[in-house]
């Protein structure tokens, strides 16, 4: 099977080599689609897609682009699909999820637990949504910020005002959160796939730093995920509509779990790290199952 990876990496991205080494080992090849390297057509054969060399195209496709994905990715996407080659994971999953709100709402919607927030696109309305969560610190995220990156603490109105002038965008939007201190709560990211938890790990910021992303150097290591949050990371998952999914959480005793994240592509060298599970193929062993004739 040739599987398509849309990425804008190289194969010096961890996932993509993982996903490459472990595609060879059971006789697979991944092929890496960079976006904008890649035309569309339509002519009386029908759709097709097109680039600089003749590699052909794959049989499946897994976007992986991550939440900057643009408007010219779900253009791709949905060529892909008119060409009847499966995603993984879908389009109506990527479009969920590469929102940070859109996925806080579709979580509330299904009756799952999420931080306290809220969207605004002005700075009058910021500093409303402030007051509602009870005041600073809050923390304000870019809509499409990923691996913490967008992602800032504002303590006062002061550091406030300076960071809506550069970095509130209206057409964009921002969202707003009420401030869980890392000293008071465990992060944990969980990965599923197909409905359910492949592993789990606990991370720990580093000292002064508010973020427990692998990306932002915080510590991993495995977690025994009981049965509670299991389902919790399952339902996440399938209120997104992902059948791969990277599922962030964060515990405070006697307050229970909040799911303040939802990824479509999630990286995965710290859950392999911390766990010395073989992600890379639990996931494209679930893939490859997917078409009719490896089933």
């Amino acid at each position: 099977m040739n599987i398509g990876i849309m990425t804008v990496n190289g194969f010096e991205f961890h996932p993509n080599a993982r996903f490459r080494e472990e595609a060879a080992r059971s006789g697979h090849q991944i092929m890496l689609i960079d976006p904008y390297g890649m035309g569309c057509t339509f002519d009386p054969k029908g759709p097709g897609v097109f680039m600089d060399t003749d590699t052909g195209i794959p049989d499946l496709v897994m976007p992986r682009q991550g939440s900057p994905m643009g408007e010219y990715g779900f253009v791709l996407l949905r060529q892909f699909a008119a060409l009847g080659l499966p995603l993984v994971n879908s389009i109506e999953g990527v479009t969920i999820a590469r929102n940070q709100f859109i996925s806080l709402q579709q979580l509330s919607l299904a009756g799952l637990p999420v931080p306290d927030s809220a969207f605004v696109t002005r700075e009058d309305l910021f500093f409303a949504a402030v007051q509602r969560l009870g005041g600073f610190p809050v923390v304000a995220k870019q809509v499409d910020g990923m691996g913490g990156d967008g992602v800032v603490m504002l303590n006062t109105r002061e550091e406030a005002d300076i960071f809506l002038g550069t970095c509130l965008i209206p057409q964009k939007g921002l969202v707003v959160q009420a401030f869980l201190d890392p000293r008071d709560r465990t992060d944990l990211r969980v990965l599923v796939i197909a409905g359910k938890v492949a592993g789990a790990m606990a991370l720990t910021p580093v000292p002064g730093q508010f973020k427990a992303n692998i990306h932002q150097q915080a510590k991993a290591r495995p977690f025994d995920l009981p049965e509670s949050l299991k389902g919790m990371a399952v339902s996440a998952a399938r209120a997104c509509r992902l059948d791969i999914a990277g599922v962030d959480m964060m515990v405070r005793p006697g307050h229970g779990a909040v799911i303040s994240e939802v990824n479509y592509s999630p990286g995965f060298r710290g859950l392999e790290q911390a766990t010395g599970l073989n992600i890379a193929g639990m996931i494209l062993d679930h893939v490859v199952h997917l078409l009719p004739g490896f089933k």
